[in-house]
């Protein structure tokens, strides 16, 4: 069982240094799906749509499939199919997406390719846990090993910090992954910008989290701010400011290693790397490139990042044209003219994420950046290819 460890290693050191184009398997593809209807939780600021329309489902499911087709035909590899948005325990439809056949065809085909889902395992019963994994454990449906990341949102922090009850029903469902599945399990705690700004968690609580999940709950944090799924540009705007602020005022020199902050590293998920997302549409499923700003993020009124009906490979062409764009337009962004994250950023499709929330500048916090990325890297020859052509 890999709880603590994770993936954050083999993220961090897989980036642009290390990919030319003739290793395109070290290409690494996310899949998300948005197909889980229902959910029992009540996280504070949540923007997720409860009740996606069942009748899509199907349709989302065949996209996914025709995606990672296409990750197979290119060679590239898919890390993680996502199964979203809600909470996989508390979900009314979760047994019919993971006995869904195409969901069993598409993790075959990859045989890497883990499934992470939203799990609010915490609160799950012991009996719909077992539900569940008796799908999951099913060796004519998914493969004996397969990695199964949760990601759990941290609910009440006074009860995660100090209830021990609630830690110990916590480290009973922890039991329960390292002692009753072969699958290869894996979770985390995410905090989210709706969580730490609306509950203004200050600098002690937070190390106090930091320190309680890595002693008591074996595993780690992750950061996670879900900022593009508030209903309007302004709270998406007000969500990231807030959430810039906050990592500025609780993160240092001290702690930054102890939580995961891969999506602030230049080496993780920028050449090497493509989010795509799938929800339900007016007219049927429409198809997503993600930003990578923190965490994968999507815009759904972005039409640049709107690449519904596209194949695989002509959706690999728009993101290198939404990058070419990006390092073009770095140029003309004052924060970003010869910015060390300018190329990073750009294949990260961050100025996407400018052009959408109407924010001419940086909208990262570079102080807490330059605890995450040495300067001492050396960019491929591709890379700075990349970057003499648009200069």
């Amino acid at each position: 069982m890999s709880m603590q460890k994770s993936y954050c290693r083999q993220m961090k050191y897989s980036g642009p240094d290390m990919l030319p184009p003739s290793n395109a398997y070290k290409y690494d593809i996310l899949i998300q799906m948005e197909v889980l209807s229902g959910c029992e939780q009540a996280c504070l600021g949540c923007f997720v749509d409860k009740n996606i329309d069942a009748s899509m489902n199907q349709q989302i499911i065949d996209r996914a499939k025709e995606l990672a087709d296409g990750v197979k035909r290119t060679g590239m590899n898919l890390r993680e199919f996502v199964i979203g948005p809600t909470d996989i325990f508390s979900a009314s439809n979760t047994e019919r997406v993971l006995n869904n056949p195409v969901v069993h065809d598409i993790m075959r085909e990859h045989e890497h390719a883990r499934i992470a889902a939203p799990a609010k395992f915490d609160v799950a019963t012991m009996e719909r846990v077992q539900e569940i994994f008796d799908i999951l454990d099913d060796e004519d449906k998914f493969r004996r090993e397969m990695i199964i990341e949760f990601i759990m949102p941290i609910g009440k922090i006074d009860q995660m910090l100090n209830d021990i009850v609630y830690h110990q029903e916590v480290m009973r469902k922890v039991k329960f992954f390292k002692e009753n599945t072969p699958k290869q399990m894996d979770w985390s705690w995410t905090l989210q910008a709706s969580n730490v700004v609306g509950k203004k968690i200050d600098k002690e609580t937070y190390n106090k989290i930091l320190k309680r999940s890595v002693r008591d709950y074996e595993t780690i944090v992750e950061m996670n701010p879900a900022f593009s799924r508030a209903r309007n540009q302004l709270i998406q705007r007000s969500n990231l400011m807030g959430w810039n602020n906050w990592l500025g005022n609780v993160i240092d020199e001290d702690n930054h290693n102890e939580a995961v902050m891969s999506m602030a590293n230049l080496y993780c998920n920028s050449i090497n790397f493509m989010g795509i997302t799938i929800v339900p549409g007016k007219d049927g499923p429409t198809t997503h490139l993600n930003v990578n700003l923190y965490e994968q993020a999507f815009f759904l009124e972005n039409k640049n990042l709107d690449v519904t009906g596209l194949t695989f490979e002509e959706i690999l062409d728009r993101k290198d044209e939404l990058a070419t764009k990006g390092i073009n337009k770095s140029t003309q962004v004052k924060d970003c003219n010869g910015c060390e994250y300018a190329v990073a950023c750009a294949n990260r499709l961050i100025f996407e994420a400018q052009d959408t929330l109407n924010i001419n500048g940086c909208v990262l916090n570079k102080d807490v950046l330059d605890h995450y990325n040495p300067y001492d890297f050396t960019w491929n020859d591709d890379a700075l290819k990349k970057l003499g052509e648009a200069s």
